[in-house]
């Protein structure tokens, strides 16, 4: 007889195809019985609702996300913290294209209200983290200046990586890029390597030292 754990992936998996077929997830989840051999009553014993069904989709996709970013650390094979702030963009970008559905997922979920103790929450507030911690290393290893103002760099990332999503889900819609030929991955690493590379270069210590 197949586990609990098996029937939840099973049920998650087919919650996700469900999502891409249809653009939505169901208003009642035992609608998700005939995309699985899961019986309605225990599609409706693990997700009594909608909500809880999301929830668990949503942690999914942070999972998915987050072992991709951690092996963009491993592949960077360098202990400088801002190439492996790129490998981790690089990581994040490359998922976001070859996942569209569970990235627009997270990033409807990001623009609404996150709940407390949600899988969103952990997630957005453990990237938080990492920018910190990143940059920290940065400023004790000298690349950048002992006064560089850490938390409004990472507050600058985080509108610039909320605004690169918006770009995966707008970008056919927005005239600002019509005419532009490059894929929207490759678009927003040039402008996330760009802002880095800016931020280095206007808080490195020698830099500081001349104004």
């Amino acid at each position: 007889m197949e586990g609990r754990g098996n029937i939840y992936q099973s049920l998650i998996f087919a919650a996700q195809e469900y999502l891409e077929e249809t653009g939505h997830l169901p208003s009642d989840p035992g609608e998700l019985a005939r995309y699985t051999e899961a019986s309605e009553d225990d599609i409706l014993s693990m997700f009594g609702s909608t909500d809880k069904l999301h929830e668990g989709l949503i942690y999914h996709a942070v999972t998915l996300l987050n072992d991709a970013l951690r092996q963009g650390v491993i592949d960077a094979h360098t202990s400088d913290p801002i190439e492996q702030m790129h490998s981790i963009g690089h990581s994040y970008l490359n998922w976001a294209e070859k996942n569209p559905t569970l990235f627009r997922l997270l990033v409807n979920g990001l623009n609404g209200p996150i709940k407390p103790d949600s899988a969103l929450h952990r997630y957005t507030s453990s990237m938080r983290d990492l920018y910190h911690r990143k940059l920290t290393e940065a400023q004790r290893l000298g690349i950048l200046a002992e006064d560089t103002d850490i938390e409004l760099s990472i507050m600058m990332l985080h509108c610039l990586v909320k605004g690169g999503n918006m770009m995966f889900l707008t970008r056919s819609t927005d005239p600002w890029f019509d005419g532009d030929t490059r894929s929207t991955r490759e678009l927003a690493e040039r402008i996330f390597a760009e802002f880095m590379g800016n931020l280095v270069r206007a808080n490195a210590p020698a830099a500081k030292e001349k104004t």
